[in-house]
């Protein structure tokens, strides 16, 4: 079984489509079967009649440390929601609670010397092709592995920044090899199609998907394959 989890990139409190990492090129959502507007309360309240249970909001006025939108993540908490949420660097101060996981992007970290801060949370390897990018350089996968797989995460994100929003399909590469050094752990996001995307992941053991566009075009409607 994988696990759908349904992302919200927040900018200005509103839903935004989010394209390749280029953040500063991010328009308010349009055109989503969840609602007629970019309105977040509006989008989690269908996921959850659904049947979704778990979302990642990404706060990008706070990771880009010109506002906050702290209030969509509470709404989807009292929602009844588990998030995974990315707030910046600022996630690191904060704790984890039963509901709410702060997801540490490895593009706030510096490499090597902070690795050892992610003890115990989340980690998202913000990747951009088979490179993971730090806050200080940026190194291809198999160089930094040996100094990720020694630490004791809580789960690990792997997500493809340049196949965010594109439909592109995810990184078949990457994944499968990832995949074994972080058994029941690999949450894997940026450029899922469809349905088949998916069950390529269910089978090569992921346990969860970062779907947007694929969710708002229709395309994907299950919480659970």
């Amino acid at each position: 079984m994988i696990e759908i989890i349904p992302v919200l990139d927040i900018m200005g409190g509103l839903v935004v489509h989010a394209v390749a990492g280029r953040r500063d090129e991010y328009k308010p959502l349009r055109g989503s079967v969840l609602a007629d507007k970019p309105d977040p309360h509006l989008i989690l309240t269908s996921l959850k009649n659904l049947g979704f249970t778990t979302v990642y909001i990404a706060d990008l006025d706070a990771i880009m440390g010109r506002g906050d939108n702290s209030s969509v993540i509470y709404t989807a908490a009292v929602l009844g929601f588990k998030v995974l949420a990315d707030v910046g660097r600022r996630g690191l101060s904060l704790a984890d609670t039963d509901r709410v996981a702060y997801v540490i992007g490895t593009e706030y970290m510096r490499y090597p010397n902070e690795v050892g801060l992610l003890v115990g949370r989340v980690v998202s390897l913000d990747m951009y092709g088979d490179e993971v990018l730090f806050s200080n350089t940026r190194r291809r996968v198999n160089e930094v592995i040996d100094d990720f797989k020694r630490v004791e995460f809580k789960k690990v994100l792997v997500i493809d920044l340049s196949r965010v929003g594109t439909g592109s399909g995810v990184n078949k590469a990457v994944i499968s090899e990832l995949v074994k050094y972080f058994p029941g752990k690999l949450i894997v996001g940026g450029g899922v199609r469809g349905e088949g995307d998916v069950m390529y992941l269910r089978d090569v053991g992921v346990v969860g998907v970062l779907v947007a566009t694929a969710i708002h075009k229709g395309v994907i409607r299950r919480p659970v394959y």
